[in-house]
């Protein structure tokens, strides 16, 4: 966590915002959300725009940049990692019930602090502490999902890496005060 007590993670205004900047809290999180045009983004991304989604806001769950720039050798890990669950339902209520039946009423357990349908509609990013034993975050992910009995991409296993955010209406959980 940071001095404020939050958790150190970045983010960026869109895909070609080049510098990184710390996300104060989590309130600040849901603010992004809630930008108007975020709705327009994700409505555009959820009609089969693609494109549309490198204007989403976007955060860096597993840390922060010390040099003002994306670059992964100046990624400090945030003790957060997030794990990308794609293409687990036709629609955001599929996506909302998947959640439901892997990790709802187990969230402390697990250890997730936050957790939102994906811009697509069609799958999740949940955000978790990094799991104690685990030294890398592929290693949370793949202990995160045998725990849990899901898929997920594991491509997405670097501290620096990018999770699009998506429309308030879309978020799960939010813990990310503890």
């Amino acid at each position: 966590m940071s001095e404020g007590g939050f958790y150190a993670v970045d983010y960026i205004a869109n895909s070609f915002d080049p510098r990184p900047k710390p996300v104060p809290d989590g309130v600040f999180v849901e603010l992004l959300m809630r930008r108007p045009q975020t709705e327009v983004d994700v409505a555009a991304v959820r009609k089969g725009v693609e494109e549309a989604k490198r204007y989403l806001p976007a955060v860096v769950w597993g840390g922060h940049f010390t040099g003002g720039r994306r670059r992964q050798g100046e990624c400090q890990s945030s003790g957060l990692f997030c794990m990308d669950i794609d293409h687990i339902a036709q629609d955001p209520e599929g996506a909302r019930r998947y959640y439901q039946d892997h990790f709802g009423g187990r969230e402390d357990a697990l250890g997730i602090v936050f957790a939102h349908v994906s811009p697509s509609g069609t799958g999740l990013h949940v955000v978790c502490l990094c799991q104690e034993g685990c030294q890398t975050i592929a290693q949370c992910q793949a202990r995160l999902a045998a725990e849990t009995h899901c898929e997920y991409d594991p491509v997405c296993k670097d501290m620096g890496r990018i999770f699009y955010l998506s429309t308030f209406n879309d978020l799960i959980y939010n813990d990310l005060f503890q």
